[in-house]
């Protein structure tokens, strides 16, 4: 099921209208009518927004059916999801609908990838580990250039922001606590 199937699909499920899920996400009507028609790719900003409206969260969106539960995650069944506007693609590394109060992801970030052209904050801690390429990430008022093999850990309350300032694709583990998706 496409995305915006799955998301037609929940709303339904809850009785909402179009309208309802516009009032509720703060996003516009037609913006959730292309979403739903799969006429845009929304990011991960407005994914944020919408599951949230649905009272779910964004891997549920991308998840076909619900795993068994298991503590060990097959690489072919991991949990995909891409994000085209922002040139991320995401694979979940712990069991989809996890109970677990940390969020392990393999992404893979195009060249010119980025968190966005602003630093944000939120609430947690981060980790990453640079698998392959490299990746740039700013914390607070400092600038940090990772190549293979290289990681960093910091709270996500001071403002920071990521991209991919190399011409090929990097690989990176982020884990995230508490979950962001």
């Amino acid at each position: 099921m496409k995305l915006g199937e799955k998301i037609r699909s929940m709303r339904l499920e809850k009785h909402m209208t179009l309208r309802d899920l516009s009032r509720k996400s703060g996003c516009s009507l037609g913006f959730l009518s292309q979403v739903e028609r799969d006429k845009v790719s929304p990011t991960i900003s407005s994914l944020r927004k919408i599951s949230d409206a649905l009272d779910t969260n964004i891997i549920s969106l991308f998840e076909e059916e619900k795993s068994i539960n298991s503590i060990v995650v097959r690489k072919a069944h991991r949990g995909k999801f891409e994000n085209k506007r922002s040139k991320v693609k995401y694979e979940l590394l712990r069991p989809q609908f996890s109970d677990t109060t940390i969020e392990a992801l393999y992404m893979y970030l195009e060249p010119g990838a980025k968190s966005g052209a602003e630093p944000h904050t939120h609430d947690g801690e981060e980790l990453v580990i640079v698998i392959k390429g490299r990746l740039k990430i700013e914390v607070g008022s400092k600038n940090y250039l990772l190549e293979v093999g290289d990681s960093a850990v910091y709270k996500s309350n001071i403002p920071h922001r990521w991209m991919n300032p190399w011409d090929k694709t990097t690989e990176v583990i982020w884990v995230n606590h508490p979950p962001t998706f």
